[in-house]
C-alpha cells in the first residue's frame, strides 16, 4: 500500500465517531453537581433513562425517577465517613416535574415517614446505612447509601450547595 493510501486511510478512521454504544464522558451542568471532595472520579456515569442507573445501582422494577426524556441524572460514589457514599442527583425540565417525582420516588424508597413537602430528608435504612434527599428547585438530589448520618449530611449538604449554583 502506498503511504499517502495508509495516511488518507488511516486520517478516515481517526475521523470516525466513537462506538455509539460508548457513553459520553460525564459534562455540562448535571455534572456540576458533583462536589469534588470525596469523588471517585472512574464512578461518575451520566445516567440518561432506567437502564443507565440499573447498571450502577438498581431502585425499582419501574421508571421511579421518571428519567426517560428530558431528565438527565449523573451518579457516582464518593469515599465518605470511613467508607463510601452513593449518589444520584437529576435535573428535570421543571420543577413541578421535580416535585412530584421528590413525593412518590420518596414515599416508595423512604416509607410513610418521608414529607414530600419538606426540601431535605435523612433517614436510616434497615442495612445501618444512612440515605438522604433534597430538592433544589428542578433538581433532585440523593444519597442512596452512605456509612454514618454524618458523613450522609455532609454529602447531601455539598451536592445541594453545587446544584444551587449550577442551576
Amino acid at each position: 500500500m502506498k503511504p499517502t493510501v495508509l495516511v488518507l486511510a488511516l486520517a478516515a478512521a481517526l475521523a470516525l465517531p466513537a462506538s455509539a454504544t460508548a457513553p459520553p464522558p460525564p459534562q455540562g451542568p448535571v455534572r456540576d453537581i458533583l462536589p469534588d471532595e470525596g469523588l471517585i472520579r472512574s464512578s461518575v456515569v451520566l445516567v440518561r433513562d432506567q437502564a443507565d442507573l440499573d447498571a450502577h445501582y438498581y431502585l425499582a422494577d419501574e421508571t421511579a425517577l421518571e428519567l426517560a426524556g428530558p431528565a438527565e441524572g449523573v451518579f457516582a460514589r464518593y469515599r465518605a465517613g470511613g467508607g463510601e457514599a452513593l449518589v444520584l442527583a437529576v435535573a428535570y425540565p421543571a420543577e413541578a416535574d421535580a416535585e412530584r417525582v421528590y413525593a412518590r420516588f420518596g414515599r416508595d424508597f423512604f416509607g410513610d415517614g418521608f414529607d414530600p413537602k419538606a426540601r431535605r430528608f435523612l433517614a436510616e435504612l434497615e442495612s445501618g446505612d444512612f440515605a438522604a434527599s433534597a430538592r433544589v428547585r428542578a433538581v433532585l438530589v440523593f444519597v442512596l447509601e452512605a456509612p454514618g448520618r454524618k458523613s450522609c449530611d455532609a454529602l447531601l449538604g455539598r451536592v445541594e450547595a453545587k446544584a444551587r449554583a449550577a442551576f
